[in-house]
């Protein structure tokens, strides 16, 4: 139930971080679409990564969950900084997806930009907004401390970090899973 009433207490910037990454998204798509080379571009970038598909999968999956978690924790431990990492995480996501989404559908359609966000999306995307808007609380909250002193920052940061560990790491480790295991699965249906 702590859960719950956590959730509950960061509700209004689980909001802003929603707008900010799908504001970003659709910039993102935009972009790309008014820019093609600019997708080409980035797709040239993500090929660089092209290597970790080489690895066993249980590698695969432990990067996966690695890098994720390392996100998010650098989104909620750093907001500490106004609030400033957060909000960079979710640009810079956001339109990351919104590029590979435009490519992805401009060369293999919608169905299999489906398969492969949707199967690991489900569980990865709420946990990383989640951490943003973790993230940005810990941001407002280090301002009004500064300003007038008001706030428990260290309170705010132990049920941060708490949740993170509790909450967020164990989504973030079934979504590399699925990632792993099951959107491979999706694509090659969706391919066909």
């Amino acid at each position: 139930m702590k859960f719950i009433a956590y959730l509950r207490s960061i509700r209004g910037y689980i909001a802003v971080s929603v707008i900010l990454f799908f504001a970003a998204a659709a910039s993102g798509f935009m972009a790309a679409e008014q820019n093609p080379a600019i997708a080409e571009e980035w797709m040239k970038e993500l090929q660089m990564l092209k290597w970790i598909t080489d690895l066993p999968p249980l590698m695969i999956m432990i990067l996966i969950f690695a890098k994720n978690l390392l996100a998010c924790a650098m989104a909620v431990l750093l907001g500490v900084g106004a609030g400033i990492v957060p909000l960079l995480v979710a640009i810079s996501n956001g339109i990351l997806v919104g590029i590979v989404s435009y490519q992805v559908t401009q060369k293999e359609g919608v169905l299999y930009l489906l398969a492969g966000i949707l199967p690991h999306g489900i569980v990865e995307l709420p946990a990383v907004l989640v951490s943003i808007a973790i993230g940005l609380r810990l941001g407002h909250i280090f301002i009004m401390t500064v300003i007038d002193g008001d706030g428990d920052l260290g309170g705010e940061a132990r049920a941060a970090i708490s949740f993170l560990m509790y909450r967020v790491a164990p989504l973030l480790f079934v979504a590399a899973v699925i990632e792993t295991f099951i959107t491979p699965l999706a694509i090659s249906l969706a391919s066909r």
